[in-house]
């Protein structure tokens, strides 16, 4: 039996948000799209330090962050926030994807509309291995002294592949399923659990920091799964990965396409979970001081912006290519990155042209032999 308050969403008796069938198709065609856009060994030859990882093209321009378009983004993103994490933890697929990142704590906090959070202490997983309690699947907990279990800064965010403080012309709206992953973002432990502002401070903020309001390209991280990392045990086989998955419900799981790419994945990482290199943690650090309460005034603050832009902008010219803008400067046609990231473009196709063109997903008569490489 459902109940719904006036002006909220409709829930069911377990408190669950029952999703909108548009939101359920929105979400559908998001997964399907991101399973569209790569290959196992696409993520198998990827970076460690940024794996399942593109780069989306697009051309935007920043928002006033005063101004009545901005404000009406976030109204839009918090109403449509707890519906997309139900509806993603509803899909089938999605459903499978979130239990093996977040595990079943995750999902049900999920499909009550609320993120994945770090509460729980710190965990020994029966490996040996001090994880996040919320993915892991055989593990004894334990308390550090003096920890709080209430007030916990780690958890998962919804956040947006294009930011809400730019306008991209091709996106309706950047609260739509297809621009949002949910992705750890643990402030604890030096941040090394925290991709979410690692894009921030290394891709996102470099680029439009110093912008006086024109257009300009723009490239942001694109994760190849909507729950980032997808997994932080280490999986090397299908197999093992099913066994895994039957833990967490004996019903659910997974296409051999998405299989395979979370094995790929793991094996890029070898034995250990994902953790942000060290060498860009100072960047998240000056990136998060932006927000604190020391720079509330607008002069700290846009002084607290322009020093997280030129520390980082270093480290992100290693990373991005020639014509992105870089603290108000293009970078030029002669610039070499030290990295090299795959490209897709606006309509998530894969750009074919240049040194970093990314293999489309493979034919059906490959997926046999894709199955059997990863067993």
């Amino acid at each position: 039996m459902s109940k719904k308050k006036k002006g909220s969403l409709l829930r069911n008796s377990h408190g669950y948000i029952i999703p909108s069938q548009e939101m359920l198709f929105k979400v559908d065609q998001m997964i399907r799209k991101l399973d569209k856009l790569s290959t196992p060994q696409s993520i198998l030859h990827g970076n460690p330090e940024v794996p399942g990882i593109v780069l989306e093209r697009s051309m935007v321009s920043p928002l006033d962050r005063k101004g009545k378009e901005y404000k009406k983004i976030l109204k839009e993103y918090e109403e449509k926030r707890p519906e997309f994490l139900a509806a993603l933890a509803n899909h089938p697929v999605g459903k499978s994807l979130s239990l093996l990142a977040v595990g079943k704590e995750g999902v049900e906090m999920m499909r009550k509309g609320k993120v994945p959070k770090l509460n729980l202490g710190t965990i020994v997983d029966d490996d040996g291995i001090r994880r996040n309690a919320i993915a892991f699947y055989n593990v004894r907990r334990m308390k550090l002294p003096g920890q709080s279990q209430k007030n916990s800064r780690d958890c998962y965010n919804c956040h947006h592949i294009i930011q809400k403080s730019v306008k991209a012309k091709h996106l309706r709206s950047p609260n739509d399923p297809e621009n949002l992953v949910l992705v750890q973002s643990f402030r604890t432990h030096n941040n090394q659990f925290n991709p979410h502002h690692f894009w921030h401070a290394l891709f996102l903020h470099p680029q439009i920091n110093g912008n006086p309001g024109v257009v300009q390209p723009y490239y942001a991280p694109r994760p190849l799964f909507p729950v980032y990392p997808p997994v932080q045990k280490p999986i090397h086989s299908i197999e093992q990965l099913r066994e895994e998955l039957k833990k967490l419900d004996p019903q659910a799981t997974l296409p051999h396409s998405w299989e395979n790419k979370i094995i790929a994945f793991s094996r890029l990482l070898g034995n250990q979970p994902y953790r942000v290199p060290a060498r860009y943690r100072e960047a998240i650090k000056l990136y998060q001081r932006i927000y604190s309460k020391e720079n509330k005034e607008e002069t700290h603050a846009l002084q607290a912006r322009n020093t997280a832009a030129q520390e980082a902008s270093p480290l992100a010219k290693e990373w991005l290519p020639p014509g992105a803008v870089v603290n108000g400067q293009p970078l030029p046609f002669t610039h070499k990155p030290k990295f090299i990231l795959p490209i897709v473009d606006r309509a998530n196709r894969i750009q074919k042209e240049g040194y970093n063109s990314l293999p489309l997903a493979p034919k059906k008569n490959k997926q046999r032999k894709e199955a059997i490489f990863y067993r």
